[in-house]
């Protein structure tokens, strides 16, 4: 029943604090573009640049996102144009929503001072070795990413600034149980409906197209139409992973490691001792009788426990039968742990013991005696252990030889593939956002689309894209981006216009239907179309294209039995023309609890973060000059 609730408690609230954790203005994101320089702009907002690597490091981390989550079905997303063209669009609103939260943030002084941001970049588990933070995996990692660590840290400070923004936003919202059963009653109200189609095919004998239409229609989304840069790289690949599936181990190596490392693969033994104790700092012998009568007294079969409750001066442990857990060397007085180690038989009890606290009588409670995993147990991991530690010798030697014969010999791979024993693997053209493993980190990205690389025509040198695992590499070709000329595109703009204008008239005579008026029964003779009914329509759900049924609930509910009329165009050009019979709400009487009002709270948060943005948005100075979409508009 409160399904759609529960969507909006996941939607784009959630996803804006998460999406404002500060890696993600960190390695995973925005990487080179404070150290690489571009005069490349896809948009200004309000004075502050968006540049063109920015864009294209959040499009390559947001492709990676979606192939990660949908797998091979975003494959078959990526290749509509269509779907292409509207990502990318996404891609750069997300990121001109981002610098009008930043600039709000600043303009309502929100401030972050140098300990919360100290905590907060000390505390990111890619900064740490062992879950202790490492200045130099900081360091090395930041560099890789084309940071100063000055500049990190501001852009943490200013994430978290705006994280407040948002924070606040959201914590400020409350929901009512009014609101939830009004929202419930709406979200299950159903409807009768009627419906039929104009198709826009109908309409394709009437289209002429001329040859001035067809430049018009190339001129206006002459965005569309842009290739984008694109090279083919020739590279070295170096992976100690890669490395170790070669190596083989010898029966003799396993053994030999699993004699010099028997520790790793056991449990050592496990004691745990009792006592019972009487107190006295020095030699007193009436306490020391008293000690070896109780001795006595557990010689004969007296219960250990019940005697330590009553008569042992250690109050903490008699409260647990004088038990005193698991002791390791160097806890206790000397004397007293040559007692209590010598022990060697479950239950067994020592003599009356003399420490500087007191006469002890000691019990060994529980005995585990040492395992040791054998052999054929382990001998796997040991191979893979011994596989891993060769490969990793072999890696380091490997590189210092990649680096130096790619360096001497900067104008091909061939020598330096061949001194490490490795194949030159070849790419066909690609762009930026269509890159593949491992080509498609972001370090790598941007010295492949980097000119002054391109024009040397040269090796790079040795660059990390993960522990253990580098590559060496060069431009073989490289496309410039450019704008395909109309007789390249002429078939395509053809279609395209021909598509619009069955759309244009389709929708221009279901106008004209809706406007004479009438019955839907008319309507539809008129159009020589045939009425579907749909009785009982849900809000969500349902068979129903979803703009027909979205449609059908804008629309008012019917007056006096007068039927509600309207039109809606689909995606695909064709028009339907819908009627509204009867509106049966739902009757909602159940008392909403908290989990209920957290939600509604939620989705309100919600709607009022999308209207912080669009206010925002309308009183912002906006400039796009995305060339990959037609974004080219003046706010």
């Amino acid at each position: 029943m409160l399904e759609r609730i529960r969507e909006g408690s996941q939607g784009l609230t959630a996803k804006i604090i998460l999406g404002l954790v500060i890696l993600t203005f960190a390695l995973a994101g925005v990487g080179n573009y404070l150290s690489t320089p571009s005069d490349a702009v896809v948009a200004v907002v309000n004075g502050d640049d968006i540049s063109q690597v920015q864009y294209e490091q959040a499009l390559q981390n947001e492709r990676a996102r979606m192939q990660q989550q949908f797998g091979e079905m975003y494959d078959m997303l990526a290749a509509d144009p269509a779907y292409m063209a509207n990502f990318r669009n996404e891609v750069l609103e997300r990121l001109i929503d981002e610098t009008l939260q930043k600039q709000f943030a600043r303009k309502l002084g929100l401030r972050v001072g140098d300990e919360q941001v100290r905590e907060t970049v000390t505390g990111l588990p890619e900064f740490q070795v062992d879950g202790v933070f490492n200045q130099d995996r900081f360091i090395a990692l930041l560099r890789q990413a084309g940071y100063q660590p000055a500049d990190f840290r501001e852009m943490v400070r200013e994430g978290l600034a705006t994280t407040q923004l948002m924070q606040g936003l959201v914590g400020s919202e409350f929901g009512l149980p009014a609101e939830i059963n009004l929202l419930l009653s709406l979200q299950q109200q159903t409807r009768d409906i009627r419906y039929f189609t104009v198709t826009a095919e109908r309409f394709a004998e009437q289209v002429s197209i001329s040859d001035d239409m067809l430049q018009e229609y190339y001129q206006q989304n002459i965005s569309r139409f842009m290739t984008p840069e694109q090279i083919s790289a020739e590279y070295v690949e170096l992976s100690a992973a890669k490395l170790a599936e070669d190596i083989e181990v010898t029966e003799q190596q396993v053994a030999d490691y699993y004699q010099a490392n028997a520790a790793r693969y056991g449990t050592e033994e496990k004691r745990e001792f009792a006592h019972i104790m009487l107190e006295s700092e020095s030699e007193d012998a009436a306490i020391a009788a008293q000690a070896a009568a109780l001795l006595a007294e557990l010689q004969q079969g007296a219960d250990f426990a019940e005697l330590a409750k009553a008569r042992s001066a250690d109050t903490f442990s008699a409260e647990n039968g004088g038990n005193l857990g698991e002791l390791v060397a160097g806890q206790m007085d000397p004397v007293f742990e040559e007692a209590a180690f010598a022990l060697t038989e479950l239950g067994q009890l020592s003599g009356v013991v003399k420490s500087e606290y007191g006469y002890h009588i000691i019990k060994l409670a529980t005995l585990e005696p040492a395992v040791t995993k054998p052999l054929a147990e382990v001998a796997a991991e040991i191979a893979t252990t011994l596989k891993a530690e060769q490969a990793t010798a072999l890696f380091y030697d490997l590189q210092q030889r990649l680096a130096q014969v790619s360096f001497e010999q900067p104008d091909n791979l061939e020598e330096a593939a061949d001194v490490v024993g490795l194949q030159v693997k070849s790419t066909g053209l690609f762009e930026r956002a269509n890159a593949a493993e491992p080509l498609s980190q972001p370090a790598i990205l941007n010295r492949l689309f980097d000119l002054n690389f391109i024009a040397e025509g040269l090796n790079s040198d040795v660059i990390e894209i993960a522990r253990e695992h580098v590559v060496v590499m060069r431009v073989k070709e490289h496309v410039p981006a450019r704008t395909l000329g109309l007789n390249e595109v002429r078939a395509e703009v053809q279609n395209a216009l021909q598509q619009a204008e069955m759309a244009k008239q389709a929708a221009a005579y279901a106008a004209e239907l809706v406007a004479a008026g009438g019955d839907l029964a008319v309507m539809a003779s008129k159009a020589e179309s045939s009425i579907v009914a749909s009785a009982a329509t849900p809000r969500f759900g349902g068979s129903l294209e979803t703009e027909v049924r979205s449609k059908a609930f804008a629309m008012p509910r019917p007056i006096n039995d007068q039927v509600s009329i309207d039109s809606v165009q689909l995606s695909n050009g064709d028009v339907v023309l819908v009627a509204v019979d009867a509106v049966t709400p739902a009757n909602i009487s159940s008392v909403p609890d908290t989990s209920q009002l957290e939600a509604i709270a939620r989705q309100q948060a919600e709607l009022h973060y999308q209207a912080l943005i669009a206010t925002l948005k309308a009183d912002a100075k906006i400039t796009r000059q995305l060339r990959s979409a037609d974004l080219s508009e003046q706010l």
